[in-house]
């Protein structure tokens, strides 16, 4: 299997089943004309955590890969005026340890702190897990409370999807079969902002969630509330901000709130399924308390703050 490094060949033949299904391209500009060229035939690989599962027993049905491995411009976090930009191949194992990161998105360092094995978080990308877009994404619902932004690539052109517009369905999304997703952009927040992650399983390790929540409030200097997002994974077919809550809380100060009518509004508005890792009782309980729980931890937050 020949390895594809180099720019694009002009003659049809350079790019034949036979000596180039396998393309590794060292620019981002590259790796699109080649998904162009290939689309829908050519199978894209991050980290492989998650198409590598997908495909075990059937790799035959995969008549090209397109390899991101070599696309340094992706493997940067970076300050850009205030916002920061996320490399579609960071993998978790950087977004946990990253000093940008933790400082101003503790709740992303959480979650991909939560993410599998080491070996998985070594491996696995930002990207993967977006593009992957299982209901029990961990990264998912903190970027959703986050308010990030997923910029798409293409031959010619790029856009921009708000993350609570870009799931679908289970492991369905809007990127479409000739686009890669280049960068993660998430504003900086304000000051006076907390927020609180949970993740709940069946085990302490190598779990897929029973369900997630990550809620971030933005507080005036008066300590009332500026702004809220509340956002659960494992709960739905996709994941789900619930904005209900928000003309609960918004303009209020938490000792003005009854958390326990927030919860209940949260576990109203989720549509959970039974399966091996929870009932749908089970899952609408948790996410009564688990609200309940966050919105007196984050209350704790601002009286140390």
């Amino acid at each position: 299997m020949k390895e594809y490094t180099g720019e694009l060949g002009s003659k049809q033949e350079d790019f034949g089943r036979d000596s180039d299904d396998y393309f590794a391209p060292t620019t981002l500009k590259e790796a699109a004309e080649i998904l162009s060229r290939y689309s829908p035939n050519i199978k894209i690989i991050a980290g492989g955590t998650d198409v590598l599962v997908d495909y075990f027993d059937r790799l035959y049905e995969i008549e090209r890969w397109l390899s991101l491995k070599n696309l340094n411009e992706l493997k940067k976090i970076e300050i850009n005026n205030d916002l920061v930009e996320i490399g579609a191949l960071i993998t978790h194992d950087e977004l946990e340890k990253s000093e940008i990161i933790q400082r101003y998105f503790p709740l992303i360092s959480q979650a991909a702190w939560d993410v599998g094995s080491p070996q998985i978080r070594n491996m696995g990308t930002i990207g993967g897990n977006i593009a992957n877009s299982s209901p029990a994404g961990d990264l998912l619902p903190p970027l959703m409370a986050y308010d990030a932004v997923f910029k798409l690539t293409s031959q010619n052109e790029t856009r921009e999807v708000p993350a609570q517009e870009f799931f679908l369905g289970p492991k369905k999304n809007t990127l479409r079969k000739n686009e890669i997703i280049e960068k993660i952009i998430i504003p900086i927040p304000q000051k006076h902002t907390f927020g609180k992650w949970f993740k709940v399983g069946k085990r302490n390790a190598l779990i897929i969630s029973s369900i997630t929540l990550a809620i971030v409030v933005t507080f005036n200097d008066d300590e009332r509330i500026k702004t809220v997002k509340c956002s659960l994974g494992s709960v739905a077919p996709i994941p789900i901000e619930i904005s209900q809550i928000q003309p609960l809380m918004v303009g209020k100060k938490l000792n003005e709130l009854d958390y326990s009518h927030i919860g209940k509004v949260v576990s109203e508005n989720i549509s959970p399924i039974d399966d091996i890792r929870g009932t749908k009782e089970y899952r609408i309980e948790v996410a009564k308390n688990l609200t309940v729980y966050a919105l007196n931890e984050i209350e704790r937050m601002v009286r140390v703050d």
